[in-house]
């Protein structure tokens, strides 16, 4: 190999570790911009109870499809169903308002009671009025506790990322009424770093 092509190689190859540092360089100022203006995320814990009727006047949930299996698989397979359910802040029905939890449920295993969740919460009273929480999920309903996870939000918990970890609180076959507990764990953005306020500025 002539000196003339090791010489060659050697620039190519010292020309793309510049470059390769150069990249990294940028990517490090835009990172160190973007935790500037997002600073910090802050860690929020939440407990609530899910008011969760579904018969009688004022039912909540309204089954809206189901398939030929549906009444045939103890599943339930195929049940789709839309919510818009209280959500309290304490077990009891008459206990303060949070908000509304809102969205799709559908029964998608063949051999177990477990939701695919489409649902957000809709936050009408307190400290995060106006603001909400996306859930996005399964729910094992056979399981005494469940795992599902949060995938987003609006206003206070832009950005928002965590779980949810819930469990059935009481069954009132007679009133068609029953409780879910619901504690959830959110990483979010501390919302005096709000990029959308900075701009603003």
């Amino acid at each position: 190999m002539g000196k003339l092509t090791i010489a060659l190689m050697l620039g190519a190859l010292a020309a793309a570790l510049m470059n390769m540092l150069v990249l990294g360089s940028n990517a490090e100022v835009q990172r160190q911009r973007l935790n500037s203006c997002l600073g910090k995320e802050r860690l929020t814990r939440l407990r609530f109870y899910l008011q969760d009727l579904v018969g009688g006047e004022n039912k909540t949930v309204w089954r809206v499809a189901q398939c030929n299996l549906t009444d045939v698989l103890p599943s339930e397979f195929g049940t789709v169903s839309v919510l818009d359910n209280l959500v309290t802040t304490g077990p009891e029905i008459d206990s303060q308002e949070v908000g509304r939890m809102q969205g799709l449920i559908g029964l998608a295993d063949l051999h177990e009671m477990a939701l695919a969740m489409l649902l957000n919460i809709v936050f009408t009273e307190g400290e995060y009025k106006g603001s909400t929480l996306s859930i996005l999920g399964r729910n094992n309903l056979y399981d005494e506790i469940r795992e599902v996870p949060i995938v987003g939000g609006t206003g206070a918990f832009r950005m928002a990322r965590g779980y949810v970890i819930t469990r059935t609180y009481s069954t009132d076959e007679t009133h068609f009424r029953s409780v879910y507990e619901y504690d959830l764990v959110i990483f979010h953005m501390d919302e005096d770093n709000d990029v959308t306020r900075l701009n603003s500025d």
